[in-house]
C-alpha cells in the first residue's frame, strides 16, 4: 500500500495506533477518526496484509529490568554479506533491534544491552566473530518515540465503507 493510497482515516489510525496500540480500541479510534468500530478493524487487518503495519511492540525501559547497560553500537559490514551477518546478529544475546543504514562505512546501528560490562564484552566479541568491525559505541540515556504526526490531524473521511 503506498503512502498516496492512504486516505485520512488510514492515516488517522495509524497514528492513533502509534500514539497508543493498546490502550486505543477500536471503538475509541472509530470515534476520532469518524467511522464504525468494524470499519477500523477492516482498515487495521488492511494495513497489516499490506505490510504498512509491521508489528505491535512494548517500548521497555531497560534499568527497570535490570539491564543497566544500554548501548547504541555503530558498525560495519560488508555489503555483499550485510543481509546474512544482520540475521545472524538479531540472536546474539543483547541485541534488540538492527538498522540497515544507506552508507559504505557504519552501515549498521545496533541497540545493546546487558545487565553488566561482561555481557556487554560476550555480546560485542560475538558480533566481531559474525563479521561486524565496530566503528563506535555510545551509551544511550534515553531514547524518546513519538507518532509520526505527517499522517496528520484531520482524520475523518466521507466514506465509511471499510
Amino acid at each position: 500500500m503506498a503512502s498516496e493510497e492512504l486516505d485520512p482515516v488510514d492515516k488517522g489510525i495509524l497514528y492513533l495506533l502509534q500514539e497508543d496500540a493498546r490502550n486505543n480500541t477500536t471503538s475509541t479510534i472509530g470515534e476520532q477518526v469518524g467511522v464504525s468500530s468494524s470499519t477500523v478493524a477492516n482498515r487495521i487487518k488492511k494495513l497489516e496484509e499490506s505490510g504498512a503495519i509491521t508489528g505491535y511492540h512494548p517500548t521497555i525501559d531497560y534499568e527497570q529490568t535490570g539491564m543497566g547497560h544500554h548501548l547504541l553500537v555503530v558498525g560495519t559490514v560488508p555489503i555483499n554479506d550485510q543481509e546474512e551477518i544482520v540475521d545472524d546478529l538479531v540472536s546474539v544475546p543483547g541485541v534488540v533491534s538492527v538498522s540497515e543504514l544507506l552508507t559504505n562505512n557504519a552501515n549498521l546501528s545496533i541497540e545493546l544491552v546487558g545487565q553488566n560490562k561482561q555481557e556487554i564484552e560476550k555480546s560485542i566479541s560475538e558480533m566481531s566473530e559474525l563479521g561486524v568491525d565496530i566503528e563506535r559505541m555510545d551509551m544511550l540515556k534515553r531514547i524518546r518515540a513519538l507518532p509520526y504526526n505527517h499522517f496528520g490531524k484531520k482524520f475523518t473521511n466521507e466514506d465509511d465503507t471499510g
